[in-house]
């Protein structure tokens, strides 16, 4: 009995913690980047952790039991997520490159946004024929498009005016995709390859949605920093399981 009680006190403990490390994490996130979906989730989840740590003895079984269940599987997409989206499979020879937008922070790139970035410019290194999109409208806490933001970037780090495309109005990833297309499709070839660049855990379904825009598309996955885990895995995985029920 005694080893028991200990189990259930280690397990309370366990769930506190979670539950005070996701709300500072959602707190800081609110503090120095913009808000977002993603901040609001890992909120609830540090909120949620704590409930359930905090009336632990009170907990009914089967609501234990679809929590753990419910955990279990975002935990899983969430790996999924990971696995797809490291696995690299640009070529180095396509015609362009995609790098979808993140935030801005007023007049300034996002870390999100330089890692993104830093990816292209590391591709257009190996590959300085291609044409380099970057695409992303204004958000509200934004003092400029953020393909504008990413164009300025990628020319100051020497990437040549004439490979640069902006798009500057997308507000979706649908959007990002089917604006770069309509601008690649006035420069290229019918049957030009791309190579699309988001962070990792986005690599699937940004994969599936330039797909249905008409693009065949490779990709290059940009590692999550551990400190945006929840807010971005949180939210990817319900748009995940939408478009696995919707189709959209």
């Amino acid at each position: 009995m005694a080893g028991l009680n200990w189990g259930r006190r280690a397990l309370r403990a366990v769930l506190l913690v979670l539950g005070a490390a996701f709300t500072a994490n959602a707190i800081w996130l609110a503090l120095t980047a913009n808000l977002t979906i993603g901040t609001g989730l890992a909120a609830l989840l540090g909120l949620g952790f704590a409930a359930w740590g905090l009336w632990f003895d009170r907990a009914r079984w089967p609501v234990v039991l679809a929590a753990s269940l419910a955990l279990a599987g975002l935990a899983g997409l969430s790996g999924f997520l990971v696995v797809y989206g490291s696995q690299q499979s640009a070529t180095y020879d396509e015609d362009a490159v995609i790098v979808l937008g993140a935030a801005v922070h007023g007049d300034e790139l996002s870390r999100t946004l330089v890692g993104r970035l830093d990816v292209a410019l590391a591709y257009h290194q190996r590959n300085p024929s291609a044409l380099i999109v970057v695409s992303g409208g204004q958000g509200p806490q934004e003092n400029l498009p953020e393909g504008v933001a990413m164009g300025a970037y990628l020319t100051e780090h020497g990437v040549p005016t004439e490979l640069v495309v902006v798009e500057d109005k997308a507000t979706s990833t649908e959007e990002n995709f089917a604006f770069a297309k309509a601008l690649l499709d006035s420069r290229l070839s019918a049957g030009y390859q791309v190579v699309l660049v988001t962070d990792e855990f986005h690599v699937y379904r940004a994969t599936w949605i330039a797909k249905r825009a008409g693009l065949t598309a490779s990709h290059l996955g940009r590692a999550t920093p551990w400190y945006f885990w929840a807010a971005n895995f949180g939210r990817e995985d319900l748009m995940v399981i939408k478009l696995w029920v919707t189709g959209s």
